[in-house]
């Protein structure tokens, strides 16, 4: 039997919601560039319902997650229960603990079945991946304005990080985040920057024609995206003679209204327009369509939409610090970073690379399948090894008993 590597995830899209492509991406290049046989369990809440089903030829399996609802002090109980629940399901799919290779748990909030799973058998890998910048989940939750629960979350999340294997994050700063946290002592870690599907994000091979100059934006409207920056970049660059741009936005969320209102009241509606969203493979034909993407959005780890984007032959402009600023070519940083919020900034830059049409430079390749591989070659395959497949054998026939 292949060895099994379980991939656990509170996000991965569904037929009706898109929500975690990027994991969905990592999932499939990991079935391309390895032996392993992938496992993906998207854990639901107990007082739900959530039955298995199959997306992009990805089979997810649902299972119960006892932890209390809305952040409300995950505990060892709750995790206890749940592990039970994740046991007996892999068992209903004939597979057994010595059959784990490697547990990669998705945020710190479901670290703890990879910890838990590693006491039983102690021959798994066990990876935890950081995805954004609140990485106890501390900002989450009807108790998160207490002190009292955010230091509850930080020795809770702080204990799993810290018995983990690997550490993973999205970007350089996310990790920084988290050895940021008092206590913080991890046995390794990694940057996996969430890669793209190069085999549906590329430039394509037909020529995309259009009028005027085009700027796209992809995006929740969250108050951290701020697409209000765009906005007012845009606004300036038109009062001052730019009469053929156009802004293309992409997305949903409360901040949506506000955009809208802003451009009504400002004559901008002839320039700027709000798309309904799009199915994930129709979104290279619109990064194709453009002649720049920008996304000032603040508090971001690592923005799968910039890599996107570039790699359908579209250049981005980005906010400096974020998590997508440490893969820009430092000599040009300059052309394509603005600090937070500074739309007079973002307009010089627009305008600056509409005259000259400069190429975009990253530093590493942004093709998911490279950067899996690399990661897996480097702190995965060395821990599967016939000593500790026996010892974790021996482990799970213990617990059957």
């Amino acid at each position: 039997m292949p060895k099994v590597y379980l991939i656990l995830t509170p996000f991965f899209p569904e037929a009706d919601s898109f929500h975690g492509p990027f994991i969905y991406d990592q999932t499939r290049a990991i079935e391309r560039v390895s032996d392993y046989r992938v496992v993906v369990v998207k854990p639901y809440a107990f007082w739900q319902r959530g039955g298995d089903y199959e997306f992009g030829g990805v089979r997810v399996l649902r299972c119960p997650h006892y932890a209390p609802p809305s952040c409300l002090l995950p505990n060892g109980l709750s995790d206890a229960l749940s592990v039970r629940a994740l046991v007996r399901k892999l068992k209903e799919e004939g597979i057994a603990l010595h059959d784990i290779a490697v547990c990669h748990a998705h945020v710190t909030d479901l670290g703890f079945y990879a910890v838990r799973l590693k006491r039983m058998n102690p021959a798994i890998k066990t990876i935890v991946q950081h995805h954004g910048f609140d990485v106890m989940s501390e900002t989450s939750g009807r108790l998160a304005r207490f002190d009292w629960h955010q230091a509850w979350m930080r020795r809770y999340g702080r204990a799993i990080c810290n018995e983990a294997d690997l550490n993973v994050g999205v970007s350089r700063r996310t990790l920084d985040y988290v050895k940021a946290v008092e206590g913080v002592k991890l046995k390794a870690e990694y940057v996996l920057y969430n890669g793209v599907d190069t085999s549906l994000f590329n430039p394509g091979a037909d020529n995309v024609v259009h009028e005027g100059f085009v700027i796209g934006c992809v995006g929740n409207f969250w108050p951290l995206k701020d697409q209000l920056t765009l906005i007012r970049a845009a606004e300036r660059l038109i009062r001052d003679g730019m009469d053929d741009l156009r802004v293309r936005f992409i997305g949903s969320g409360r901040t949506l209204a506000d955009c809208e209102a802003y451009v009504r009241e400002h004559g901008l509606s002839d320039h700027i327009a709000f798309l309904t969203e799009v199915a994930h493979d129709e979104l290279p034909a619109f990064y194709r369509s453009l002649d720049l993407f920008v996304l000032p959005s603040y508090w971001e780890a690592f923005g799968c939409v910039y890599t996107e984007s570039y790699a359908c032959g579209t250049p981005f402009m980005a906010v400096k610090g974020q998590g997508i600023a440490e893969i820009v070519a430092a000599e040009e940083a300059d052309k394509w970073l603005i600090d937070k919020g500074d739309d007079e900034a973002l307009s010089e830059k627009i305008k600056a690379y509409r005259q000259a049409r400069y190429a975009q430079r990253l530093t590493i390749d942004v093709g998911i399948d490279s950067l899996v591989r690399q990661f897996l070659e480097e702190h995965v395959e060395e821990s599967w090894n016939h000593e500790g497949h026996e010892e974790g054998a021996k482990f799970t026939k213990t617990i059957a008993r």
